[in-house]
């Protein structure tokens, strides 16, 4: 790293220091671009890697705790690394963006997600004040999309709450990584259907036990890898039929997650019908695809014009465990099938859907913002 390469930080409360979009995409492609970057999100230590400084944020046993302590405390460390460039991955950081930018910083919001529908989908909230508290999330996105000097954010969708404000967009794409998918031909594959990702009532956990014991398949196994949200949600699905095909993984680092990802025979990505999935992009659709496996999704729209486009997999309405059974059916029967539509979504990820096209959006808008370009 030159002496005087461009000072970034990235900043969270929320996400894991290993988060693919914050560390292992964009934190990485500064770093491999010449900037001296430090990222403050959760973690258990202070370490370096990849060319990257992680620094841990606080961690706060309660949602209050984190908005308003580990808040603090994350402005004081992004302060005192005196950034030339601040990028801010929550909406709880909104708030510091004027603060940043009085030292004579650059700061970018990273919106990850439509705050304002996501807002209506959070079950934690009283419904009656849902409505409000989305009003004010539209008050936050105006606010950050004038007090910052941009906006990055994950799909068209969540740009278009910014307008007439420019959004610069980068995809949650995969990174090619060769060495860890497709090696394994589809045919000596094991009869496993995955799920990676948090576990939870809005992710389909429920239903996608129940498409298991509603689908019969000899042989085959359900693979969850990733935390339960709320831990005990395991006892509850426990208790159904559907729960002796679970293969239950636990929390394992991306790179593991995405190889035991290319070991299986098809994906699940059922969210249930909300605000907050609806327009969502997620990583983990693009990651079956690279690892060359079909996907049963929900059918949402804006995942529909992706899989029904390539081909690489099957809609089905999540709420129905019969119709996810019935889609597991298909591609289990039919193995011939089930590979050519991974091999689709496999080739659309090496060609066009992949970290490599998104990276020169982020690396353009960076030069932008330091008046290089």
């Amino acid at each position: 790293m030159q002496d005087n390469a461009p000072r970034v930080v990235h900043v969270s409360t929320v996400h894991p220091w290993t988060d693919n979009r914050v560390f292992r995409r964009e934190c990485r492609t500064l770093a491999r671009s010449g900037y001296d970057v430090t990222l403050i999100a959760v973690a258990d230590e202070a370490q370096h890697c990849d060319g990257v400084r992680v620094i841990p944020a606080a961690q706060a046993r309660t949602r209050l705790g984190r908005m308003v302590g580990g808040v603090i405390h994350a402005f004081g460390l992004a302060w005192n690394l005196k950034a030339d460039i601040y990028h801010l991955h929550d909406p709880e950081l909104i708030l510091l963006t004027p603060f940043l930018r009085l030292r004579g910083s650059k700061v970018v919001y990273d919106a990850h997600e439509d705050l304002p529908e996501q807002v209506l989908g959070k079950d934690y909230l009283p419904a009656v004040s849902r409505r409000a508290v989305a009003l004010a999330c539209r008050g936050l996105c105006r606010f950050v999309g004038r007090a910052s000097n941009h906006v990055v954010t994950a799909t068209p969708t969540i740009a278009a709450r910014f307008a007439p404000r420019p959004a610069t967009v980068v995809h949650n794409y995969p990174e090619l990584l060769p060495h860890v998918d497709g090696l394994v031909p589809y045919e000596a594959r094991e009869d496993v259907v995955v799920y990676t990702g948090a576990l939870g009532v809005l992710r389909g956990a429920a239903q996608m036990v129940d498409a298991m014991a509603a689908a019969r398949l000899d042989g085959w196994r359900l693979r969850l890898v990733g935390p339960f949200r709320p831990a005990t949600l395991t006892d509850e699905l426990a208790t159904r039929p559907g729960w002796s095909w679970v293969h239950r993984m636990g929390t394992v680092s991306p790179l593991e997650a995405r190889r035991l990802t290319s070991t299986a025979k098809i994906g699940l990505l059922v969210l249930q019908p909300s605000t907050a999935y609806r327009d969502s992009m997620p990583t983990k659709l693009f990651e079956y695809m690279a690892a060359g496996i079909p996907v049963i999704a929900s059918d949402f729209p804006l995942w529909r014009s992706i899989v029904e486009e390539l081909g690489c997999g099957l809609l089905v309405d999540p709420t129905k465990p019969e119709a996810i059974a019935t889609a597991l059916r298909e591609l289990a029967e039919d193995p011939a099938r089930a590979q050519a539509m991974g091999e689709r979504g496999r080739q659309a990820v090496l060609h066009r859907l992949n970290w490599s096209t998104e990276e020169r959006a982020l690396l353009h808008l960076y030069d932008r913002l330091r008046g290089a370009a």
